[in-house]
């Protein structure tokens, strides 16, 4: 009602063109005045003015129509999946393997869609999903944390991995879990969601390991122990491409069976955006009950 006054610097012609009655116009007028205490228009001799007051509002005014209609149609276009942005948190190890085939296949679907990947522990990245600053987590589960949605995609199998050049492991194919408790191991840091799955299976195997180092990401663990500096327990998809290249050798564990579920977690609310629920829908179909 503001800007139609303004912009005909007439109550009589906004009421015309709004289709609302004149009266209800000052009304209005009359409470946005009150509420800023200041007078947005002048009348003289029947004539309207804007203020200074009034033509500072009417420049920040015409701005938020301008942003509104903006967002009106980004919106259109993201409903679309013809524009917009996804933003996923990840482990490293899950980075590395499952979200490329996933992401390719997205980027071909949807070329105008942006992906961002943020990388780093899941306790740095649930607060992130929680303030709508990610819009996808794939994290091993259990995940527990207020204001998100879980979905179990996956479940991984563990295998040991030690280096072709092992003189005892690189000439198995198995090993007896108790066994592992032999060899010094380079595993994941403490603070791993992983690290903590691996610690609760030596405590039901009841082994104390031999901890030689622990890294950050299975970025740094794959290197080290390929040139034979101890084994460690990785999925077993983590590996393939090094055990195809001769790079690394995996052993299955004979009698006890380590393994892992990823989940997709989001933001709980009663409605998804499409390019979300596309994302979704792509990972289920490449990974889901594998």
């Amino acid at each position: 009602m503001f800007i139609a006054v303004a912009e005909n610097l007439s109550f009589t012609e906004a009421s015309r063109k709004l289709h609302v009655a004149q009266s209800a116009i000052s009304r209005k007028i009359a409470l946005l005045e009150r509420e800023l205490g200041e007078k947005l228009f002048q009348r003289v001799s029947r004539r309207v003015y804007l203020t200074p007051a009034g033509e500072t509002l009417l420049r920040h005014a015409r701005r938020v129509f301008i942003e509104l209609r903006d967002a009106e149609l980004e919106i259109s276009e993201t409903t679309q999946l013809s524009r917009g942005l996804l933003r996923i948190g990840s482990g490293l190890t899950a980075c590395m393997y499952l979200l490329p085939p996933v992401l390719e296949r997205f980027r071909e679907y949807y070329p105008n869609i942006e992906l961002e990947v943020v990388t780093g522990p899941t306790e740095a990245l649930l607060p992130q999903i929680r303030d709508n600053l990610l819009d996808l987590g794939v994290f091993t589960l259990p995940v527990d944390y207020p204001g998100v949605q879980v979905t179990p995609l996956c479940r991984e199998e563990f295998v040991v991995v030690a280096s072709p050049r092992h003189p005892e492991l690189g000439l198995r194919k198995s090993l007896p879990a108790a066994e592992i408790a032999r060899y010094p191991l380079i595993l994941f840091s403490r603070a791993a969601a992983t690290r903590r799955l691996i610690d609760a299976f030596f405590r039901e195997v009841g082994i104390s390991p031999r901890i030689a180092m622990e890294a950050e990401n299975v970025a740094v663990i794959k290197p080290l122990v390929a040139i034979n500096l101890g084994a460690t327990l990785l999925p077993a998809r983590a590996v393939e491409g090094e055990l195809g290249r001769g790079e690394l050798h995996a052993l299955a564990l004979e009698d006890r069976k380590l393994e892992r579920e990823i989940g997709l977690v989001y933001l709980k609310a009663d409605h998804n955006p499409r390019a979300l629920d596309a994302l979704i829908r792509l990972f289920r179909k490449l990974h889901g009950g594998a």
